[in-house]
């Protein structure tokens, strides 16, 4: 009778005994990550949206979050998700005219929703931690929007002018990362990554009809920056922050 509860509680012992986590073993895990760094995107968003006026801001970083899931085996990882991409929203530009007579003032931001797949390399895997190569190639559908405040002077010179301005494009997004992913629970892992992003948006098209600065434009037409087309370059390094909880 004795051996039989010894071996009862033996058992139970075992089926209650905590999971080990290892990180080569537990391949399926929701993830999600945030990202700050440099942007390229300068005053490109709206310079020269009235010819011959200037502005007196530049957006210089590029801020986003991912969320997605990943599959993992000892050697590669593969991750699908999707990314919000914001760049620095910018308040108060101020356009003036060659003589330095204030327009309007505007308020510029940039939003970017980018469906990805990444394919994970690693370069050194234990149970515990590993660090990694990423590749990454995704479809950004990005939107522009410029809103404006005109002042008298800016009445006069543009009259009747959509203080809203909205246009939409889409690029296709590259992006090369190296990162580390360590415990930091039973389940869940912290990860560090230092990337660089290539995004450009080569074309925007109008969203409505609207009259602009340069004159009346239809819905899907496309927005100029002078006599060019106007292009958003998203690209630039960052460093990212995220967490993997593993089922």
């Amino acid at each position: 009778m004795k051996f039989f509860w010894a071996a009862l509680l033996v058992a139970f012992s075992t089926t209650a005994e905590a999971r080990v986590f290892d990180m080569n073993r537990d391949s399926v895990a929701p993830y999600f990550n945030v990202t700050g760094g440099a942007s390229m995107l300068s005053d490109s968003a709206y310079k020269l949206e009235a010819t011959g006026v200037s502005t007196d801001s530049e957006v210089k970083y590029n801020y986003s979050g991912e969320f997605g899931f990943l599959l993992s085996r000892r050697l590669v990882g593969l991750r699908f998700g999707i990314e919000i991409l914001k760049p620095q929203s910018l308040d108060n530009i101020t356009g003036k005219n060659a003589g330095g007579v204030a327009q309007y003032t505007a308020s510029s931001s940039v939003l970017g929703f980018v469906p990805k797949i990444a394919l994970d390399l690693n370069l050194n895997s234990t149970p515990a931690y590993r660090s990694f190569i990423s590749l990454a190639a995704g479809y950004a559908d990005v939107t522009l929007k410029n809103e404006h405040t005109m002042t008298a002077a800016g009445n006069v010179s543009y009259p009747g002018v959509d203080t809203t301005l909205e246009s939409k494009g889409t690029g296709t997004l590259l992006a090369a990362t190296l990162g580390y992913e360590g415990v930091l629970s039973d389940t869940t892992t912290y990860v560090f990554e230092f990337g660089y992003r290539q995004l450009k948006i080569d074309k925007l098209k109008y969203s409505k009809d609207y009259k602009t600065f340069n004159g009346n434009v239809s819905s899907g037409d496309t927005v100029k920056m002078g006599s060019e087309n106007r292009v958003l370059d998203l690209s630039g390094g960052y460093i990212s922050l995220g967490f993997r909880f593993y089922m």
